[in-house]
């Protein structure tokens, strides 16, 4: 649980790092630009404060306070997340940007996108998985290979934190699930959503940069 706390707070800090880049991008930038740049100075230290808040309740083990903390904090971090997608997006029509800087905004975003989906799969997850190894007869929200090995080594197996960043990174990367396979509606429609963030960033955000470049 505390590191999944801590990761969305190293989101918030990703987050926080792109806004910075993106104000570097264009010295001028436009209406639109400046609008998303104000939401995002509002979100992202307000995640990462409400990081700090779920940490202490997990310290402290209080688990309901801490999963509402958490929650409010997944919240924040995938409006943060798309805010930033979407002034990357915007500033990609101004040809005045700073091709660098827009390559960095673009790592950084795609950085946050692993962080923030590692936590969003560990909340609609973990929790069938507790129930599961514990004896309830339901399916999870994500199949991992080891839940299906047969190795009497992993009877009672649950997930940790590298398996649901193992899965993050995947789907980031390759656009779609490896090995782990989703069940759950949610656990889909997350999936949906963070290959379309990736494919944004690695193909279209990254190519333009690059384009500009030349």
């Amino acid at each position: 649980m505390g590191a999944m706390a801590l990761t969305l707070g190293v989101a918030a800090i990703f987050d926080i790092a792109t806004s910075t880049s993106l104000s570097m991008t264009d010295q001028a930038p436009s209406t639109s630009v400046i609008i998303f740049r104000l939401a995002d100075a509002y979100a992202s230290p307000v995640a990462l404060f409400t990081t700090f808040i779920t940490t202490f309740f997990w310290l402290i083990n209080i688990k309901r306070l801490f999963m509402i903390l958490f929650d409010l904090t997944l919240g924040l971090s995938m409006i943060a997340l798309l805010d930033n997608l979407v002034g990357l997006i915007v500033c990609l029509f101004d040809k005045q940007d700073n091709p660098g800087y827009l390559l960095l905004s673009a790592s950084l975003v795609y950085l946050e996108n692993i962080a923030v989906f590692t936590a969003f799969y560990w909340r609609f997850d973990h929790l069938l998985q507790a129930q599961i190894a514990s004896g309830e007869k339901i399916h999870p929200g994500i199949v991992f290979p080891h839940n299906t090995s047969g190795f009497h080594s992993l009877t009672g197996w649950q997930p940790k934190f590298v398996d649901y960043l193992f899965l993050s990174f995947n789907t980031a990367s390759t656009f779609g699930p490896t090995l782990p396979v989703p069940l759950r509606s949610s656990i889909q429609l997350g999936m949906m959503l963070q290959v379309t963030i990736a494919m944004a960033v690695l193909v279209m955000l990254t190519a333009r940069a690059i384009g500009l470049i030349n």
